[in-house]
């Protein structure tokens, strides 16, 4: 489904050459006047489709004023407005200069540095997994006694079913989880930082019932949120999951990738997997991919350091044979599908917690001496609601 960043933000009728002094002091470069007029703007103000259908950022991008385009990100305006052509601001110049600016300094999100600690190691047949099957530590690190596929289960089994007593459960899990994300956000992004007005008017959209995009468009924008949701996951990805029917139009099949530095040890356990038939793995945090094999190859490209504990450069390939629901295209997809993220140079797939692969290859490229890893998703076993609870209390 898509969305927009405020109400204020509905597309008015649109009446060609009308708009407002700070529109036209932005299409016409004037930077002085901008400058001077900027910090006197509320945030709605500066965001304000105008009646010619555009926003004074699409104008700064389309009429090539960089400087400007500058001074309004700068300012946290919202950049995920569509204008009356279907563009964002960031679609409305094709100049490298102008889009550059529209990139995430520095851009970390699709590197992973503890690789294995990303996932947990599983058994298909529901066997146990425990370190005394020489099964290497991180793998299994806080999970040595049960076969927690059962979790992800329960995850699609909550998203799916129309039982009533997925309501009981929801309604009770929804409560508590709303809560902790209130929390989580008060204390990543306070009233001082420069994305709290976006950040607030998302949430708001979110708690207005106005759908669950909002919370993806949280997650990309560039605050302490994003590296707080590795730790403290669990209440976000309820939420996510209980409103996964809202994102059918996004699920993704295909190609993805993220860049890694791993250890030999790290690299070990990939292969201990790939050697074992059966194995498979289940994503523990929020991982953010992207379409564009080069996004990802900028994060793996390091060379390999000295010490005992030398870090290699890796590329994770993620292929997605079928349509994945908990592969979540932030990218926009249609007209009245628009793009989630804030920064759309990233090409993102976000993929869920919960999420299961299994290790298909591991190659090392003849000429950089990178390492390729290729995981296949393995789609997640459907099961009655009942079913997946009797095993999630007894695990």
């Amino acid at each position: 489904m898509g969305i927009c960043s405020s109400n204020m933000n509905k597309l008015p009728p649109r009446v060609p050459g009308q708009a407002n002094p700070f529109y036209w002091a932005c299409r016409n470069g004037e930077i002085d006047k901008v400058r001077k007029m900027l910090p006197n703007l509320t945030y709605e103000q500066v965001n304000e489709i105008q009646p010619n259908g555009s926003t004074a950022l699409h104008a700064a991008c389309f009429y090539n004023h960089p400087q400007i385009v500058q001074l309004l990100l700068n300012s946290g305006c919202s950049r995920t407005i569509v204008n009356s052509h279907g563009n964002t601001a960031y679609q409305e110049t094709t100049i490298h200069e102008i889009r550059t600016l529209f990139e995430r300094p520095p851009p970390t999100r699709f590197v992973d540095e503890n690789a294995t600690e990303s996932f947990k190691l599983l058994t298909k047949d529901g066997n146990d997994v425990k370190k005394g099957s020489n099964v290497p530590d991180d793998w299994v690190k806080g999970h040595t006694s049960a076969d927690e596929a059962h979790e992800a289960q329960f995850m699609i089994a909550m998203a799916s079913s129309s039982n009533p007593l997925k309501q009981i459960v929801k309604s009770q899990a929804e409560k508590e989880s709303i809560q902790n994300v209130t929390e989580l956000v008060s204390h990543s992004v306070p009233e001082k930082h420069l994305k709290y007005k976006t950040m607030r008017e998302l949430y708001d959209k979110f708690m207005k019932k106005m759908g669950v995009g909002h919370l993806l468009s949280m997650y990309t924008l560039e605050t302490p949120l994003y590296k707080n949701l590795q730790t403290d996951v669990d209440s976000f990805t309820v939420l996510l999951y209980f409103h996964l029917d809202e994102l059918q139009d996004r699920t993704f099949q295909g190609r993805s990738y993220r860049g890694a530095t791993m250890t030999q040890s790290d690299i070990g356990a990939y292969r201990w997997a790939l050697e074992r038939e059966g194995y498979v793995l289940e994503t523990r945090v929020l991982q953010s991919t992207s379409l564009e094999k080069s996004k990802a190859q900028m994060f793996a490209a390091l060379k390999p350091n000295e010490g005992p504990h030398v870090r290699h450069s890796v590329l994770l390939t993620l292929d997605f044979p079928q349509k994945c629901p908990t592969a979540i295209n932030l990218n926009k997809i249609s007209e009245t599908v628009p793009a989630l993220s804030e920064f759309e140079d990233e090409q993102e797939i976000l993929v869920l917690p919960y999420t299961l692969f299994s290790v298909r290859d591991i190659k090392i490229d003849s000429q950089s001496g990178q390492y390729r890893i290729t995981l296949t998703n393995v789609p997640t076993p459907k099961t009655s609601l009942l079913e997946c609870i009797k095993h999630v209390q007894t695990d």
